[in-house]
């Protein structure tokens, strides 16, 4: 669903139904989502969502889907992650998402890894650092919160991906369904800065 009245935009208007060819439908993408975080007791409403993100399974598509963003938006940054390039597009209008008006999509290539689905798969989530906090102890206030390691429901993964360039630590924690609930095999991911604070980061470097 997009926030603005298409016919504003003709040439958006043109571009979404290719979106949602390549991606699918983004309500049932929204509610696994949001499936996810009231297992985890997240309450969405109260922090940023900060990107979308989709995962392929070959290059070949993921070169098709990147000029399918170049389309409908412009390449904001890509970087070299772990050997393969992620690719981060801001549209040139807003996808209404659980409330929210998000812009940005990720597009990280494929890394060797097969997807049960391909298209629409994991949001990112600006849960902010607190005064003077390590990584190590938002990532641990963060999982106290919401008594993530508790859950037995979820499947938590806790990384701090390393790009070239980026200032600012950038951890994440990855929430996702064990046994892939409902064929829930989205995931939800929780950060401590959103997207143009990094990049911001980067030009000042």
């Amino acid at each position: 669903m997009i926030l603005k009245n298409p016919s504003e935009c003709p040439t958006f208007a043109n571009f979404l139904p290719k979106l949602t060819a390549c991606f699918g439908d983004i309500a049932p993408f929204e509610q696994k989502i949001q499936h996810i975080a009231e297992t985890a007791g997240i309450d969405l409403r109260a922090f940023a969502i900060d990107h979308l993100a989709v995962r392929m399974n070959d290059v070949t598509t993921a070169m098709q889907w990147k000029a399918l963003l170049l389309e409908g938006g412009e390449l904001l940054k890509e970087s070299d992650v772990n050997g393969r390039p992620i690719g981060l597009f801001k549209l040139h209008q807003p996808i209404a998402f659980c409330g929210q008006s998000v812009s940005i999509i990720e597009l990280p290539f494929p890394k060797g890894k097969i997807y049960q689905e391909q298209g629409w798969e994991h949001i990112e989530v600006v849960v902010p650092f607190l005064p003077d906090e390590t990584v190590e102890q938002w990532a641990e206030r963060v999982c106290k919160r919401f008594d993530l390691h508790e859950n037995v429901q979820l499947k938590l993964k806790i990384s701090q991906p390393s790009v070239a360039g980026e200032r600012l630590p950038n951890p994440s924690i990855a929430i996702s369904l064990k046994n892939a609930t409902n064929c829930n095999f989205c995931c939800l991911k929780l950060h401590p800065y959103d997207i143009n604070a990094i990049i911001c980061s980067e030009i000042e470097n």
